[in-house]
């Protein structure tokens, strides 16, 4: 039995689930914050739909990916825990037409709670769930395939930042207060950017050779550590300048206490950017800094001072 249901852990990522969580948390903190609401029902299913809306892009990328070989042509010295899927595909553990169903099933579960939803809340938690689907479910299904036109890594900071953030914030409130939730939801969207890129380092020559451009295989790994270096420093300037322009309390000073992490993630990524299996300090890092940094804004915004 554990045989059986192992590879489909596997290939539904549930060790990546928490990359949902954090948005989910901080739209609800906000809430909070602002109109001191906090219904845990609510709270639960929108984890939830999210949750399974995260397995069935897992399933898509997985499937999608082994498709167009991208999983078949990587050197197994540039796997490592973070990147190249699952690899249950390559290997035959799972029949590739079982994954793209699942992709379906966890797609009509997380639209099922979002309709739901939508008439318990409103239509702007449909207007939400279309766009998420719209930057999530289509990351490699063709014929859009963002991840391969280099245009994944915006959908992904835009789908796990902003749209998670607004809708978490919107079924609590049942408001949408753009100019308060959205420069706190670019912190944890800059993060899962920063995630996505630095895990495409170790798969550049695969993505090249199966086609899948990627802004990193655009741009070329010397090039793209510099990115990911921009990106650290616009988190924390975001967090300041909404702190100083009064959208943050001053509370969220606390995601400052990430910069050690966020100062040695640049350093090993600038010292083995060429090296995948160096990398995997630096890549764990980014995991750790994007749910450490929004945890603390989320916990700032509860303080409230």
């Amino acid at each position: 039995m554990f045989n059986y249901v192992k590879p489909w852990i596997e290939v539904v990522r549930v060790k990546f689930f928490l990359a949902g969580i954090p948005s989910t948390v901080l739209g609800a903190c906000i809430a909070y914050h602002y109109f001191k609401v906090f219904n845990i029902y609510v709270f639960l299913l929108t984890l939830l739909g999210v949750s399974l809306a995260m397995a069935g892009c897992y399933t898509f990328n997985e499937y999608f990916d082994w498709r167009s070989g991208v999983d078949l042509v990587i050197d197994e010295d540039d796997v490592t825990p973070f990147n190249a899927g699952s690899r249950i595909l390559p290997l035959g553990l799972l029949d590739p037409r079982s994954v793209l169903r699942a992709g379906f099933i966890f797609y009509m579960a997380a639209i099922t709670i979002g309709l739901y939803l939508t008439v318990v809340c409103g239509f702007p938690v449909l207007v939400l769930m279309l766009l998420g689907i719209f930057t999530g479910a289509l990351y490699c299904m063709p014929p859009f395939k963002w991840a391969y036109r280099g245009l994944g890594e915006f959908f992904i900071g835009l789908s796990y930042g902003p749209l998670i953030t607004l809708g978490s914030f919107y079924v609590q409130t049942l408001s949408i207060d753009f100019r308060n939730v959205v420069p706190p939801s670019l912190i944890p969207g800059f993060l899962i950017t920063l995630v996505i890129w630095i895990n495409e380092f170790p798969d550049f020559e695969a993505d090249r050779k199966a086609g899948k451009l990627t802004l990193v295989a655009r741009l070329g790994r010397r090039r793209a550590k510099h990115l990911y270096y921009i990106l650290v420093c616009l988190t924390y300037l975001t967090t300041v300048l909404s702190i100083i322009y009064g959208v943050t309390p001053l509370a969220g000073l606390i995601v400052l206490a990430t910069l050690p992490l966020a100062i040695r993630n640049c350093i090993v990524l600038s010292r083995r950017y060429m090296d995948s299996k160096g990398l995997i300090p630096a890549m764990s890092g980014t995991i750790k800094l994007f749910v450490s940094a929004t945890i603390l804004l989320s916990i700032g915004y509860v303080i409230g001072w």
